[in-house]
């Protein structure tokens, strides 16, 4: 419910709210009109509708939990933690920079071990579908254009050999589509 405020309340407002903490304001109200029952955060929303601001954006003790450069977070993860995201394994190689610099899929990390970065364009993929198999020879470098085209067309198998055969056989359907529509341009 909304309390209709006289002048005498609103320009005291705008005299006494900027520069000041809200409970400091708050107490100095409630010595100026001490039977105006109003709570902070309803003082706060009348001077918001009425465009009258303090122009703190932080409350000066708050300031003290704030963190600070070189400290560390008390639930930092170390180096090598693990965590699992929507059934992968995700493993902490960096302490510094952004959260995806910091943590990168377990299998890309094993197979980066295994055979240098990751080329561009390529992303790491279990041979057998299983997402907890995380052998090396369970693990495919295919082009991220073949992964969605085994996706789409539902080409996932158990089978190490079929698997292969199905990424050569879109390999080859995609160079065969890439000529071809090089072929018409001329």
């Amino acid at each position: 419910m909304s309390k209709r405020l006289s002048p005498k309340i609103i320009n005291w407002l705008k005299v006494n709210v900027p520069g000041r903490p809200w409970k400091e304001v708050f107490e100095l109200f409630k010595k100026e009109f001490p039977d105006f029952a109003w709570s902070v955060d309803a003082m706060k929303n009348a001077c918001y509708q009425r465009n009258i601001r303090n122009g703190i954006l932080v409350s000066p003790e708050s300031k003290k939990y704030w963190f600070k450069k070189g400290h560390s977070v008390h639930n930092e993860k170390p180096l090598g933690s693990e965590f699992k995201m929507k059934g992968y394994v995700m493993v902490k190689v960096k302490m510094d920079g952004s959260r995806y610099e910091k943590w990168k899929p377990k299998q890309v990390h094993i197979w980066e071990q295994h055979n240098g970065p990751l080329p561009k364009g390529y992303i790491i993929t279990f041979i057998d579908g299983d997402k907890s198999n995380l052998n090396i020879n369970n693990l495919a470098c295919i082009k991220k254009s073949v992964n969605g085209a085994m996706n789409i067309k539902s080409l996932r198998s158990e089978s190490p050999e079929l698997f292969k055969a199905r990424v050569a056989q879109i390999e080859l359907d995609q160079k065969i589509k890439r000529i071809t529509k090089n072929l018409g341009s001329d």
